[in-house]
């Protein structure tokens, strides 16, 4: 396999050397290489996998110098691009943009083979170790749901052959995502059951990624006006001890309704509004412990009948009871 590399501060070019340690094959076309590459600029280990028109490629790539690494893609195809550490920005002849992709982050791309495709890796004082799996567009095409600005947007992208990325927000990895990423990596399944294993895994993937996307495409729909409001009521609710709590009265005081508030506020934070405010009057009561404030006083001020159901709470929430902040 041979790659033609750009690093832009030497503005030459050089060709990528790569030493294959093994190579897997079966009579059913799965192949799975492993090897090994050192550059003028750094030196990195590679993996890659390919069966029933999936394609996995690993790798982890030191790297002194910014480089530019330049390859064409051979097919149209849907790739889900995740990177652990360092970052990647994805250029291609058919995207409007750059994309940037950082440590912890992902996006999904289509590719049209028939534009060429580009990636820039910055090395930023860490090796770059990332992730990406490529699908036919029919193979996606098959579990893709057509509900959501974004989705109908890279729907009509991929039937119309033009490159594109589905989301341009900051899309995080998250704890489900990496435990199916580390099984990925470290499977070591018989070759009877890997490539069953790896096609329910980067489905499940494949969920992950398009269940995240559609909630990013419902929390960018919350208007600017909206968003100023719900800041501005989670400041509020940040310093708020008292037990009462009335939505009719929050959304009168915020200018919306009762639905708009706990629909869009849990969009934007994660949690429903009862939620959010139950965690932080608790944890302000944990602050006001610490500064000296009896736990019957907070009892009292928080609601609770009796200073003993107060602390059977707070010792629920955090694991402890409320006096080993008054001894600490």
């Amino acid at each position: 396999m041979k790659t033609v590399i750009t690093a832009n501060e030497l503005n030459e070019m050089f060709f990528e050397n790569y030493v294959e340690h093994h190579l897997n094959s079966t009579p059913d076309g799965y192949t799975e290489r492993h090897f090994s590459s050192k550059l003028i600029t750094g030196a990195g280990s590679f993996w890659d996998i390919t069966f029933d028109g999936i394609y996995i490629g690993y790798g982890q790539l030191s790297l002194s110098k910014r480089t530019q690494i330049n390859y064409e893609v051979d097919r149209d195809a849907v790739m889900m691009l995740f990177t652990f550490s360092g970052c990647t920005v994805m250029q291609h002849d058919g995207l409007k943009s750059d994309v940037l992709i950082e440590a912890g982050q992902h996006n999904l791309f289509f590719l049209n083979e028939q534009m060429g495709k580009k990636e820039w890796m910055n090395h930023q004082g860490k090796a770059l170790e990332g992730l990406e799996i490529c699908l036919t567009p029919e193979f996606f095409m098959n579990f893709f749901p057509e509900n959501g600005r974004y989705m109908q947007q890279f729907l009509n992208n991929i039937l119309k052959k033009r490159s594109a990325v589905i989301s341009n927000y900051r899309t995080l990895v998250t704890p489900s995502m990496l435990q199916i990423l580390q099984d990925i990596i470290h499977c070591d399944k018989p070759m009877a059951l890997k490539k069953l294993f790896l096609s329910s895994r980067i489905m499940e993937l494949l969920m992950l990624q398009i269940d995240q996307v559609q909630f990013d495409d419902k929390k960018h729909s919350i208007s600017k006006g909206n968003k100023e409001k719900l800041h501005e009521l989670k400041s509020y609710l940040d310093s708020k001890l008292e037990p009462e709590f009335s939505l009719k009265t929050l959304a009168m005081n915020f200018a919306t309704n009762e639905f708009t508030l706990k629909k869009e506020f849990k969009l934007l934070f994660g949690k429903s509004i009862f939620e959010y405010w139950n965690g932080m009057r608790f944890d302000y009561a944990k602050r006001l412990l610490k500064e000296g404030c009896s736990i019957k006083q907070l009892a009292n001020q928080m609601g609770y009948s009796n200073p003993q159901n107060f602390s059977t709470a707070f010792k629920k929430r955090y694991g402890i009871p409320p006096s080993f902040f008054k001894m600490s």
